[in-house]
């Protein structure tokens, strides 16, 4: 493919994506299986052009304001992304713009006079590439960081982290395992068995024989944390633990290697596709669980089940907006709307995990997401509401996780007693959140 065929694919796949809830990801390996023709170069320089232009597409779309809606979505994307991002001159530009070899049609003079202008009178929110209606609460949750923290959880490409199976192997065989494959791994700075890869070039990390022999599994050091931070298996006795939202199954598998083989994990999600896909994780893995299938927070047998625990793990449902420097197009599918109504799923959800544990137990609430409304506010809600569960600080967790878990001066000084914040921007993680409580009758 030309380089100008790889811009008008590239724009063409931005469209599709702006009608679809597909990830990224998704729409672009359907763009390959139907355009074969493409070899793996030309579908490496698309991606990164639509990966590029979907992080940017605040300032993008600023920028090409006036003819955006005339010429569609992914071509002002594409178009403004080579003089803003690439800093490429005009003329060059109407070379790749020029009809020829499949590839974009002409530029419009009003297309070449918004080009020229560029974006130099944009405002600093459209800069950072945040969504404009979370702009106020990051201005509020981050006070004179709120740019800062934007920037590196919108902009960048994050790194590829991993965790090693401590059952199985030790991180410093897997440091030297993954260098002799040729990647350049760095031990992470939080978790004892997190690794940290670049981000460019991906590499095909499932067909190594350390993914497929159960060594290692793909998940962000922040996952990791949350995980560890929970304690599974650090508890007196035989530990019951549930693992209350479990989806694909990361924190479970990270649990399950806590508990060393000792004790019991549950692992529940209301679609059972999502559990369906952790069995074979854990086969690999050396691992086991059981697993409550057609999950149903309101069915009062199945809490039954679960009830009794020692530790009750909530990782609710939430927007996601942690990950979205690994999923932009995420950023700009999330709406007022849809955070209100997440909080109120997470409260309820918090409530009926909370009847699962046991006097002494312990609960520990979990989200993906760097908004107030779904962390902080769901946290003061369910305090107010459940006097029988204390606060457990955040220090005390990690330094009773110390074996899993290092740093932990960091992560004290980053905790609100018993609350932690994870960023992109604080940690190098994902954006996380991290509340713990003890039920005390």
């Amino acid at each position: 493919m030309t380089p100008a065929a790889r811009l008008q694919a590239a724009a063409d796949i931005l469209d599709q994506l702006s009608g679809t809830r597909a990830t990224a990801e998704a729409v672009l390996k359907q763009w390959g299986q139907n355009n074969r023709y493409a070899g793996s170069k030309d579908r490496r320089a698309i991606a990164d052009r639509v990966y590029r232009c979907t992080r940017a597409r605040s300032r993008l779309l600023w920028a090409m304001q006036k003819t955006e809606k005339s010429t569609g979505q992914g071509r002002a994307l594409v178009l403004a992304s080579l003089a803003l991002i690439d800093g490429a001159p005009l003329d060059e530009i109407e070379t790749l713009f020029s009809g020829a070899g499949y590839g974009p049609k002409p530029l419009t003079d009003e297309e070449k006079s918004q080009i020229s202008a560029a974006d130099g009178d944009a405002p600093l929110w459209v800069k950072t590439g945040l969504p404009e209606f979370v702009v106020g609460r990051f201005q509020q949750q981050f006070g004179d960081d709120w740019a800062a923290e934007a920037t590196d959880l919108m902009t960048p490409r994050a790194p590829i982290d991993l965790r090693v199976n401590g059952a199985r192997t030790a991180r410093d065989e897997m440091l030297k395992v993954l260098g002799e494959e040729g990647l350049s791994p760095q031990p992470t700075p939080f978790s004892r068995f997190g690794i940290r890869l670049p981000s460019e070039p991906p590499p095909n990390l499932v067909k190594l024989s350390a993914y497929q022999q159960g060594l290692i599994e793909i998940q962000d050091e922040g996952s990791q944390l949350a995980a560890f931070l929970a304690g599974a298996g650090l508890l007196p006795g035989a530990s019951k633990v549930v693992d209350f939202c479990a989806g694909g199954g990361g924190k479970t598998l990270a649990l399950a290697q806590m508990m060393d083989g000792k004790g019991e994990i549950y692992a529940c999600d209301v679609v059972e596709k999502r559990l369906r896909a952790i069995e074979p994780r854990l086969q690999r893995a050396g691992a086991s669980a059981h697993f409550v299938h057609f999950f149903d927070p309101e069915d009062e047998t199945q809490l039954e089940l679960l009830r009794g625990a020692d530790l009750v793990l909530v990782d609710a449902p939430c927007s996601g907006s942690g990950t979205w420097r690994r999923h932009p197009e995420e950023a700009h599918r999330l709406n007022e709307a849809e955070v209100e109504r997440l909080h109120g799923l997470q409260t309820h959800i918090l409530s009926r995990a909370a009847s699962c544990v046991k006097p002494g137990g312990r609960l520990v609430y979990v989200t993906c997401s760097v908004l107030d409304d779904e962390n902080a506010a769901t946290a003061d809600v369910f305090e107010a509401q459940n006097p029988a569960f204390d606060a457990l600080p955040i220090h005390s967790l990690a330094r009773m996780a110390s074996l899993f878990v290092d740093n932990t001066a960091r992560l004290t000084e980053l905790s609100a007693g018993h609350r932690l914040r994870l960023t992109p921007h604080t940690t190098s993680t994902d954006g996380f959140f991290i509340a713990a409580y003890t039920r005390t009758s």
